[in-house]
């Protein structure tokens, strides 16, 4: 048995020695404060719940919060030795616990109600990436279709599957002023594009699952082919956005920022104060990879197009959680550079040819295509009414 293993048993067995708070939530994410846990979070906020609950939040490092005017709202460290003790507390004490990454040490599911919201629809396999069924009570599947997917994957039982929608996608359907925020004037460009690859090689260096780049990208191995690029979005008179995985290994990579490129980590969107999903809303068109990130774009009906070049590595490598990735994958596909701009050209013209089939894929992953997920969420674990 492993140590953390033991400590987790550990923790669970003394977490039944505290009486558990009603009106208490807890709640983690990564990159801290985002994602599915933040829309429930911010969801419970709007709607004035903070006068009748206590929230916690799980966090890498305190200090950035604190300068910051949070409602009924507290922080703790689990990665600080010197705050585990309040961590444990709060993680002991509150009836519920919602995370989407790290399983939060010392909770028992047997005597707490612990949602794993996880953070998006997998196209690429999770079995060896995520933790088994006994820690928590619900997962959120995003639909029927995909209840399999979910439950190989974590082991789960159905009894333990939640059909809520993610949260997070809630966001997709706010308007907002994110492009503003980050001083991009989207009337001036016919397409603002999203461009959001997905990690090939995490921060700890620990496994590679596809080609690492100089650049950080896909495809793009240069900052010559980068500049190049650029001139062709400056032709067809788009803008791109190239949001890059917050687990990437950015250690050899330099944030490119030319007229009509602009690349962003999740740090630039926080000191921007701009949530990810609410600059997703903002954009004509999204270019990813394997990321979960399109199953949610598709709630919007915009063209998708993939870049796919190292697809055989990757599948050799990590994997996927279907046979076919291709047939759910409603896009233009693109293994060359070549491709990738006649792609751009093609969508200055208007041609988009694969509505149907984002329409077909659209109705087998997202059972809900609306923005209630959030409340959803809480009516079914008994705490919105």
């Amino acid at each position: 048995m492993s140590l953390r293993t033991l400590v987790k048993k550990a923790g669970s067995c003394l977490n039944r020695c505290f009486v558990k708070n009603s009106k208490k939530i807890m709640f983690e994410s990564n990159s801290d404060y985002c994602d599915n846990a933040r829309a429930v979070y911010d969801y419970l906020i709007k709607h004035n719940y903070d006068k009748e609950y206590q929230f916690v939040w799980c966090v890498k490092d305190v200090t950035a919060f604190r300068q910051k005017n949070f409602r009924n709202t507290k922080f703790v460290s689990f990665s600080n030795p010197m705050s585990i003790l309040p961590y444990f507390y709060h993680m002991a004490t509150s009836k519920y616990i919602l995370y989407t990454h790290f399983v939060p040490l010392f909770m028992n599911p047997k005597c707490q109600t612990v949602v794993n919201l996880w953070h998006g629809t997998p196209l690429k396999s999770i079995k060896s990436h995520v933790h088994s069924a006994e820690l928590f009570t619900y997962v959120l599947s995003p639909s029927h279709g995909f209840d399999a997917v979910i439950m190989e994957s974590f082991e789960a039982q159905n009894a333990q599957l939640l059909h809520c929608g993610y949260p997070r996608n809630d966001l997709l359907f706010e308007e907002n002023d994110a492009l503003m925020k980050l001083q991009i004037d989207k009337d001036s460009y016919q397409h603002v594009i999203l461009w959001m690859p997905t990690f090939r090689r995490p921060v700890d260096g620990s496994y590679q699952d596809g080609d690492v780049t100089q650049t950080g990208l896909p495809m793009i191995s240069s900052p010559q082919e980068l500049v190049v690029l650029n001139q062709k979005l400056l032709e067809n008179n788009q803008f791109m956005i190239i949001k890059l995985h917050p687990a990437q290994d950015m250690s050899n990579v330099d944030l490119v920022e030319i007229s009509n490129i602009k690349m962003l980590t999740s740090w630039n969107l926080d000191q921007s104060e701009v949530q990810l999903y609410h600059l997703v809303n903002q954009c004509d068109v999204l270019l990813t990879d394997y990321s979960s990130i399109y199953f949610d774009f598709l709630l919007l009906d915009r063209p998708i197009g993939f870049i796919i070049d190292d697809m055989d590595q990757y599948n050799a490598k990590r994997g996927f959680v279907t046979q076919d990735p291709l047939d759910i994958m409603p896009g233009e596909k693109m293994k060359t550079i070549e491709e990738l701009h006649s792609f751009l050209k093609n969508l200055s013209v208007g041609q988009d040819v694969y509505q149907e089939d984002r329409a077909r894929v659209n109705q087998l992953v997202n059972e809900y295509q609306d923005n209630q997920s959030a409340s959803r969420v809480l009516k079914t674990i008994g705490i919105d009414q």
